[in-house]
């Protein structure tokens, strides 16, 4: 991680084990766009729908004023973010869907979406509602994934949003 993006390691004089301190930038960058492009191009489809649900409340963690891994947060984290990052369709699902719960809640806990939640590969019927269900398109959802993390680094750069940095104190992952 460190040689991939040039940073150097500070250390913690306690345990000696390395400190990766990332800003959301570069955050972003790596881990919401680049590894979910990658799992795309793999044709690993549950897992990229998982990275996303997931970075769409990570997204809504470098959205607000809190420190990064600020407790109890997570269902106003994916909901910020939603709203103002992604297309206005998505708040309007979340207001029929509890996308948090339904969605993201259930890829984490079980790495399946609920009954309530109809997940497709192709882009026709994104976020259409029908009989209580919800039509998801991983394609629409990738698409609008990667604006939304473009327009988040777009708020960063042009200063409207704080940088916020991102300790890594345990992960020394092969790049």
């Amino acid at each position: 991680l460190r040689e991939v993006h040039n940073i150097p390691a500070e250390f913690d004089a306690t345990d000696h084990h390395p400190t990766i301190v990332l800003d959301a930038h570069q955050f972003i960058r790596t881990y919401l766009l680049n590894e979910v492009a990658t799992m795309k191009e793999a044709g690993v489809e549950l897992h990229l729908l998982a990275a996303m649900v997931h970075g769409i409340e990570t997204a809504g963690a470098l959205l607000d004023h809190k420190p990064f891994k600020a407790k109890g947060q997570g269902k106003k984290r994916f909901y910020l973010s939603l709203r103002k990052l992604f297309p206005k369709q998505y708040q309007e699902a979340g207001l029929q869907f509890d996308l948090y719960n339904l969605l993201r809640s259930h890829m984490a806990h079980c790495m399946l979406p609920a009954a309530q939640m109809h997940i497709h590969s192709n882009s026709e019927g994104h976020l259409r509602s029908e009989n209580g269900t919800l039509t998801i398109s991983i394609e629409q959802l990738y698409k609008d994934h990667c604006a939304a993390m473009e327009k988040l680094i777009s708020f960063i750069d042009s200063g409207k949003l704080k940088n916020k940095k991102i300790r890594f104190d345990n992960l020394n992952l092969k790049r």
